[in-house]
């Protein structure tokens, strides 16, 4: 399993008016996350997809246990760890901790898609970027 963290500071906007962050930006930060571990791994959006020929990785699944608040001006560590490689989907996993605290854990399961011009479609992952994955390259 491939695995990374990324750390971040809560910002006042990440907040509601009692300055726990608003649910959504926990799912946000599980994007940030799998972006980061990308990067980690030399395969870094931007280049993937026209590299590639993708369009994107759209997330087709997620989840989250919500276990603890963060609040604004908390330093958050995410860390976000590949779980499974299929053929066209990979599955992240994400825990969320403010300090020794867990704040939240979830999933995403993210597919491989192309647009051929008229349609968005998952395609197999390359047997490169999937051993790249799999922490196997």
């Amino acid at each position: 399993m491939v695995s990374h963290a990324t750390t971040l500071k809560v910002r006042w906007g990440h907040t509601d008016p009692a300055g726990i962050a608003f649910y959504p930006r926990i799912f946000e930060w599980f994007d940030t996350g799998s972006d980061e571990l990308f990067r980690a791994l030399g395969l870094g959006w931007r280049e993937l997809f026209p590299d590639q020929r993708i369009a994107g990785l759209p997330i087709v699944e997620a989840g989250c246990r919500f276990q603890a608040p963060v609040r604004f001006g908390d330093e958050v560590t995410i860390v976000s760890t590949i779980t499974r490689v299929q053929a066209k989907t990979f599955r992240v996993e994400h825990e969320l901790s403010v300090g020794e605290t867990r704040c939240a854990t979830g999933y995403e399961v993210r597919a491989w898609v192309e647009h051929d011009g008229n349609r968005f479609r998952a395609r197999a992952i390359p047997a490169a970027v999937a051993r790249r994955l799999r922490g196997e390259a």
